[in-house]
């Protein structure tokens, strides 16, 4: 039981809500919110985890959750094992919302079977729609692709680069008036983040995937300091003090093992097992990216 000042305050906090949405500068009337939390604010995503504390969990299955965002995932020798332990699971949560009156986004749900076999994918039902079944997951601003390769991710990074850059380009270009210094700055402020995040995980790509990035980076610092055809990229780089794509993984790699060992959460520490061989598959693991 909460205080009855502590009740009250979250009373007023959620209700007499109002919103409007804004397009091309029109904005339309306003409407009562009816139900959620406003979004943007510090107690809304506190209230939501409690909210939704209770969510069902299925033997065999694993769910993960980050506000509303949702995940829930089954391992099984065949894929008929794992899509039966998912609908399983699926029709708890389907029947907990309903309970619970929380509206689920089916068209927004996705159906991933992360296998190195080609199998046929075997439909999940939720609210008597069939999810839709794709080869790639966004999760957490992580694309996963079916066979965890990581070449959709950074394809989707390369693209967005490639669209924020050009919106820059009158600032980090080569006619830009900016000094190189300002333009260094605006790179690793705005730039740099947008392939950066998720390097623990998506740095374990090929060197293929890892040098579209190398690419673009090159081709900004390029345009910085306004770099002649013959100049080399590692010149280019070692002048800047700019790390290439490789130094910056290996670096992120190690910060991020070091947080691990020291992490309150003792299953945590299962994540840095060097014991577990991989057979069979020749790749590198996060654990790898350090050495």
């Amino acid at each position: 039981m909460l205080p009855q000042q502590y009740s009250q305050l979250i009373s007023s906090y959620l209700t007499n809500r109002m919103f409007r949405v804004q397009q091309d500068g029109e904005y339309s009337g306003l409407k009562t919110i009816a139900a959620g939390v406003p979004q943007g604010s510090v107690l809304g995503p506190v209230l939501y985890v409690l909210f939704t504390s209770d969510i069902p969990h299925t033997t065999g299955t694993t769910i993960g959750t980050f506000a509303d965002d949702t995940a829930v995932m089954a391992v099984g020798e065949t894929t008929e094992l794992a899509t039966s332990k998912l609908q399983r699971a699926i029709n708890h949560i389907s029947d907990w919302t309903k309970m619970w009156r929380i509206k689920l986004n089916e068209a927004k749900s996705v159906h991933v079977d992360f296998t190195l076999k080609k199998t046929t994918s075997i439909p999940l039902v939720l609210n008597d729609n069939i999810i839709p079944y794709s080869n790639t997951a966004k999760y957490l601003g992580m694309t996963l692709d079916a066979k965890l390769r990581w070449k959709e991710h950074v394809k989707k990074k390369k693209e967005e680069l490639v669209i924020k850059y050009r919106k820059m380009y009158w600032l980090l270009g080569r006619k830009s008036e900016l000094s190189t210094e300002n333009k260094l700055l605006v790179y690793k402020q705005i730039l740099k983040p947008v392939w950066t995040y998720g390097l623990q995980l998506w740095g374990c790509t090929k060197m293929t995937n890892i040098s579209m990035i190398q690419t673009f980076q090159n081709k900004v610092l390029r345009g910085i300091v306004n770099a002649p055809w013959y100049a080399r990229n590692v010149d280019i780089h070692r002048d800047l003090q700019v790390e290439m794509v490789t130094e910056v993984i290996k670096k992120k790699a190690a910060g991020h093992q070091k947080r691990l060992e020291t992490h309150v959460n003792p299953n945590i520490i299962t994540l840095l097992d060097k014991g577990v061989t991989v057979t069979r598959l020749k790749r590198t693991r996060p654990q790898d990216l350090c050495t």
